[in-house]
């Protein structure tokens, strides 16, 4: 494949969830399915209604809503497989194309857990792959949202008789005047890439989002096959694109690229459980700088805004005004937002380069476009657990999700720091410490660890027609515009 086909002529085959978090839909929930032996034409009848119904919701038709509020998308849904999961359902990849080594091992194998640095998976109650007693294997993971007032029309879920099933339900109230807080009470979603020729149209008014970004837009702005395979990416190279057995006969074999995972993504998926009451009192200890101290862990205020802002604004500010923003001028020594901070890691954005252009370069080559809601599990009485189900979409799983968690994350070197990864999301090593800078010396803080991981795993999100590829066993696979 030489040349990248037209992404405005492939909308209608790139799942939504691509081109959207669905922000208005502000109801969500997550089946995780283990698909048992035998029973594969079950699930497959169960994902193919999904599939090919109102449900399924294209970028083209993202897109159309946007520029035509009368085009409603009052629920939409998502579905991505497993290695595992696909080849439960028959699928088998070609020699010549195989699937890249992260995918096809699985996160939650004995590897990745080493490279992934996760101290302990004791208490991982599902994964990935085969083979742990006591965890469920995740074959299929179904993403749904809806609009909160109403009711989700979806056909329920295939029965317990032929798979298991894990719910990981929405958690009200996390939407507050249209805009989505983490359970611990920060303003989540902010600093997302703008994919060139998807989401470059973001917002009501593309001028204005610009406008607010000043000259820092094209901070944002990263090439489409950073998230979407068989598009060029930030190297000016189109993203390697596996295949599987038999594809050729479903017609689609002359499709520019010629490629069963064209116009898919690779998502990786983890279930955070968040301790807030754990948080709320280490805020509460901290007294009058407990907020403050909480902020610098975050990198954020908890309405969002960063913490080198200048001066409290009177108007609202938008997304994108609040994501325009460096670290080599305004604050390279970390004295507003620590160096440790969860933000500067996860993205560094122009810090890590000898230059702003070059660190600008460099992490663009590492970004994550995230697509995780909060979640709420009621257990014994009123208590209840908490936290974020995380799903990051990457085209190269090695070079942008596990480079983040070993090279940024959960690195205890990063920014030169003294042996300190992530106070958010970090090691649940104890103890854990964050230094925050100031002059003469910094500020050293005791954390404990305020997340724990309970599953995860890395799904193939396909492209419309190869879903109904997968689950139709190369029935219909023309490609349609989905509503």
């Amino acid at each position: 494949m030489k040349h990248a086909p037209f992404l405005s002529d492939q909308l209608c085959d790139i799942q939504g969830m691509l081109d959207s978090g669905f922000g208005w839909l502000t109801s969500s929930r997550f089946f995780l399915l283990t698909i048992g032996d035998g029973h594969e034409d079950q699930a497959r009848k169960w994902l193919s209604e999904i599939a090919g119904g109102k449900w399924m919701v294209s970028a083209k038709r993202v897109k159309n809503r946007k520029k035509n509020q009368m085009e409603p998308v009052r629920e939409a849904v998502a579905i991505a497989f497993s290695f595992s999961g696909l080849a439960k359902l028959g699928l088998e990849e070609t020699s010549g194309h195989p699937f890249p080594t992260p995918f096809r091992s699985g996160m939650g194998s004995r590897l990745r857990e080493d490279l992934l640095r996760d101290d302990s998976r004791e208490e991982w109650r599902w994964s990935d792959v085969e083979g742990f007693a006591g965890r469920q294997t995740v074959h299929v993971v179904v993403a749904q949202w809806w609009l909160a007032d109403g009711q989700p029309e979806m056909p329920p879920p295939c029965s317990d008789a032929f798979c298991r099933i894990t719910t990981v339900e929405n958690r009200p109230g996390s939407f507050q005047n249209g805009k989505l807080y983490e359970p611990f009470g920060f303003r989540d979603g902010i600093a997302q890439p703008v994919i060139r020729g998807l989401r470059d149209e973001e917002g009501d008014n593309p001028k204005r989002v610009k406008q607010d970004a000043g000259g820092l837009y094209e901070d944002r702005l990263v090439d489409p096959g950073e998230f979407v395979l068989g598009y060029r990416n930030q190297y000016d190279e189109l993203t390697y694109t596996p295949d599987v057995e038999h594809w050729a006969r479903s017609g689609r074999a002359t499709h520019p690229g010629g490629r069963f995972t064209l116009n898919g993504s690779y998502l990786a998926v983890r279930q955070i459980q968040q301790e807030v009451k754990a948080f709320k009192e280490f805020e509460a200890a901290s007294q009058a700088q407990g907020a403050a101290i909480c902020a610098k862990l975050m990198g954020r205020s908890k309405d969002g805004l960063p913490l080198s802002w200048k001066g409290r604004p009177n108007a609202q500010v938008s997304d994108s005004t609040a994501d325009a923003f460096r670290y080599q001028v305004d604050d390279a020594n970390g004295f507003m937002c620590p160096k440790g901070a969860h933000i500067r890691r996860a993205n560094p954005r122009d810090s890590l380069g000898v230059d702003v252009k070059s660190g600008i370069k460099s992490s663009k080559l590492h970004r994550l476009l995230r697509r995780g809601r909060p979640y709420l599990e009621m257990i014994e009485g009123n208590d209840r657990r908490e936290g974020l189900f995380f799903i990051a979409c990457n085209a190269d799983l090695e070079r942008q999700f596990e480079f983040i968690c070993q090279r940024w994350v959960r690195n205890f070197r990063f920014g030169n720091l003294p042996n300190e990864d992530d106070p958010v999301v970090g090691s649940p090593a104890q103890p854990k410490r964050f230094t925050i800078p100031k002059l003469p010396t910094g500020d050293e803080v005791s954390l404990q660890a305020f997340t724990r991981t309970l599953g995860g795993g890395y799904f193939f999100l396909p492209g419309i027609t190869a879903l109904k590829f997968i689950v139709g066993h190369g029935g219909d696979t023309s490609p349609n515009d989905h509503g």
